[in-house]
C-alpha cells in the first residue's frame, strides 16, 4: 500500500474499475451507515473551494450515496450526480429523489463540453484507474471560468480512521486482494505535490491545495472494526481475504493501536484531508 503508483495498462485499469464497482455495490448500505458521516466532514470545504451557491449548475463525481449533491442542492444549486456503482446510485436515488443521479465512468462522462459551472468530487481520486484522464474529462465538462474541486485524504499517520487499519494490515503482512493491480496506489494523492501536479497538468488555473483537520468519535474498537470492513474497498478486502487467524491478528493490532485514542466519549480519531481546486480558463 505504498505511495508509488504506475500507469496502468488498459487491462489493469479495467480490473481496477471492475473491483471498485463490485466492492461499492456490495458496500453501499454499510458505507452509508458508517463512513458517510466521516466523508461529510469535507463537504462544506469542498463546496466552498468550488464556489458553489444559488444558481450553480453542479456535477458531483463519484457521488456515492449523494451527500455532496444533496448539500449543494440545499444551497440552491442545480445538481447531477454520477457514480460507476449501481448500488450507490440506487441508494442516492432513494435518499434524494429530487436530484438527477446517473451511472457513469469518470473518464467517459455523458455530458457535452462546457455543461457545468462546477464539478466536485469527494474522496474519489484514489479510486480512479487513470486519474489524469479523469480530471481532464471533468475539466472538459466545465464552462469557461468554472471551478473544479476534489477532496482526498492526507497521509495515513494523520488520517487515523483508515491509517489504523493500514498499519495493522502491514504489521501482520497481509497482501492486497488479487483484483487490485500492483501498479495502483490509492495513497498517491495523499502527497500535496502530486495532488497539485495532477490539477496543473489538466490545464487548470488558480490551483490551490489546502489542508484540513478535524476529528471523529467512534464508540469503540468493535464499531471501528465492523465499520471499516463495511466501508473500505481495498483495505477491507485485504482483511476479508485472510484466514481466521490472520484476521484475528489484524484485529488485535488494530485494537492496540486504537487504544491511544480512547476517551470516556469513545475513540476520538484525527481526520485529515486536502482539497484541491482550480479554474478552467478560456481554452
Amino acid at each position: 500500500m505504498a505511495n508509488a503508483s504506475l500507469p496502468l495498462s488498459a487491462q489493469d485499469a479495467e480490473r481496477l474499475r471492475r473491483f471498485e464497482r463490485e466492492r461499492h455495490d456490495t458496500l453501499a448500505a454499510t458505507y452509508h451507515d458508517f463512513f458517510t458521516p466521516i466523508t461529510a466532514l469535507a463537504i462544506q470545504p469542498l463546496l466552498d473551494a468550488a464556489g458553489v451557491g444559488a444558481g450553480s449548475n453542479l456535477l458531483d463525481i463519484a457521488t456515492g450515496p449523494g451527500s455532496v449533491a444533496a448539500r449543494a442542492r440545499r444551497l440552491g444549486a442545480a445538481c447531477t450526480g454520477v457514480d460507476l456503482s449501481q448500488g450507490m446510485i440506487a441508494l442516492a436515488r432513494v435518499s434524494h429523489p429530487d436530484i438527477d443521479f446517473r451511472i457513469a465512468e469518470v473518464e467517459h462522462l455523458p455530458f457535452a463540453d462546457r455543461s457545468f459551472d462546477v464539478v466536485v468530487c469527494n474522496f474519489g481520486l484514489g479510486h480512479f484507474p487513470w486519474p489524469e484522464a479523469a480530471v481532464a474529462e471533468c475539466a472538459r465538462t466545465l464552462k469557461v471560468g468554472g471551478r473544479v474541486a476534489f477532496s482526498w485524504w492526507d497521509q495515513p499517520d494523520k488520517q487515523r480512521v483508515q491509517g489504523l487499519f493500514r498499519e495493522a494490515v502491514a504489521e501482520v503482512g497481509a497482501a492486497l486482494p488479487p483484483d487490485v493491480p500492483a501498479g495502483h496506489s490509492n495513497l498517491r494523492f495523499c502527497d500535496a505535490t502530486e495532488f497539485r501536479k495532477l490539477l496543473v497538468g489538466a490545464g487548470l488555473d488558480d490551483v490551490r491545495v489546502d489542508d484540513h483537520r478535524a476529528s471523529y468519535t467512534i464508540a469503540d474498537v468493535d464499531t471501528l472494526w465492523r465499520g471499516g470492513l463495511g466501508s473500505f474497498a481495498v483495505t477491507a478486502s485485504a482483511i476479508v481475504h485472510q484466514d481466521a487467524a490472520t484476521q484475528a491478528a489484524i484485529r488485535a493490532s488494530l485494537e492496540r493501536r486504537a487504544a491511544v485514542y480512547r476517551t470516556p466519549a469513545g475513540l476520538v480519531l484525527p481526520v485529515a484531508f486536502r482539497i484541491g481546486s482550480g479554474q478552467r480558463s478560456d481554452q
